[in-house]
């Protein structure tokens, strides 16, 4: 099970801009800055956002923002991640688990021709990754092996609280320190270390 965002694609960029300017647009300048942002993942993004007293308009605001700029601006997957989806996906399901909505993700899947990918949950399927990786879990059974990997402290505690085995990526949004501090059970510096998913 992987995150999207800053561990299938790099999408920093967009993720910043778009944060950046729905915050100024709506009044919480104090969020406006990129590190300010990315603060939101060390729990749940839609969670941490409600705590901090985010309506639900402007969190369905900064979806939209995202999904635009997305859109305009294709994230693209890094170096060695489009051969490790398909080379994983030959013995093992491999499944997507994302606060991004469903429809972007797979458009950028059909964009790169990332192969293997047999399911994206997006925020659209649900805002709790640990209820995500229950489902999945579910209709997979033992063809889909109990790892989530991500790029936030926030992707680290939903997989600890859903019961499966976390890899932190050290190539992501909060970079290998940060996660290191949440410790995973395994810290992945390439995609080559996520072999051991194999």
């Amino acid at each position: 099970m992987f995150d999207y965002d800053g561990t299938i694609v790099d999408s920093l960029r967009v993720f910043c801009d778009s944060c950046v300017a729905v915050f100024e647009r709506n009044g919480y300048s104090e969020y406006a800055t990129c590190e300010r942002a990315l603060a939101f993942l060390d729990g749940n993004w839609f969670e941490e956002l409600a705590a901090a007293g985010l309506s639900a308009r402007v969190i369905d605001e900064l979806e939209d923002e995202f999904s635009a700029l997305a859109s305009a601006q294709t994230p693209r997957p890094f170096e060695g991640i489009p051969e490790l989806l398909e080379r994983l996906a030959r013995r093992n399901a491999v499944v997507v688990i994302t606060s991004s909505r469903s429809d972007d993700v797979n458009r950028v899947v059909a964009e790169y021709d990332l192969r293997g990918i047999a399911e994206v949950l997006g925020a659209d399927t649900a805002t709790s990754k640990l209820v995500k990786i229950s489902m999945v879990r579910q209709r997979h059974g033992s063809a889909l092996k109990p790892w989530y990997v991500g790029d936030t402290v926030g992707d680290i505690l939903e997989a600890k609280a859903a019961g499966v085995g976390s890899i932190g990526v050290g190539w992501g949004w909060q970079g290998a320190e940060k996660l290191r501090a949440a410790e995973p059970d395994l810290m992945a510096y390439s995609p080559d270390d996520l072999l051991v998913l194999e």
